[in-house]
């Protein structure tokens, strides 16, 4: 089946985000306008919509609950994202202790790839996986800028809890 899309602004920029019945399976920032009309959309991808808003926006929300659909994913980049939905808000991961959390210990390259090609943004929290002795400046977000304000949020929800 053909996901269906759509493209909304955030406080960050403009994200496109396609979903299967099964969940969320891109959501990527984009310059592109839909055609496809907010509406058309199921109500669990509105809700998902507006909770990504409103974190973007600096009311940092739960985002983990939103079902993702890892089906196009290899098995490993699949195990990858698996081990980032596990983490919790603000907590930084390394990418060798992915790795190493992913069952192949020694795979920080390919754990580097995975992240870097990582179709579902924020939902697969790749922003979390950080150097070993710095935050790296990987391009899934185009700019450590992104990362890091990412992170911020997430700190600021740790602290309001």
């Amino acid at each position: 089946m053909f996901p269906r899309s759509l493209t909304f602004a955030t406080a960050l920029g403009r994200l496109r985000l396609a979903w299967t019945a099964e969940g969320i399976c891109l959501l990527r920032f984009t310059d592109a306008l839909d055609r496809e009309e907010a509406r058309e959309a199921p109500a669990w991808v509105l809700e998902a919509v507006r909770r990504i808003m409103a974190h973007l926006a600096g009311r940092p929300q739960d985002l983990s609950a939103i079902p993702v659909d890892l089906s196009a994913l290899t098995p490993f980049q699949r195990q990858v994202a698996e081990v980032l939905r596990a983490t919790r808000p603000g907590q930084t991961l390394s990418y060798g202790e992915v790795a190493l959390l992913a069952g192949r210990p020694g795979a920080a390259r390919a754990v580097g790839r995975a992240v870097k090609t990582n179709p579902i943004l924020i939902l697969v929290p790749c922003h979390r996986v950080v150097g070993a002795r710095d935050p790296g400046g990987w391009s899934a977000f185009g700019s450590p800028d992104v990362k890091a304000r990412l992170l911020a949020l997430e700190t600021l929800k740790n602290r309001d809890e």
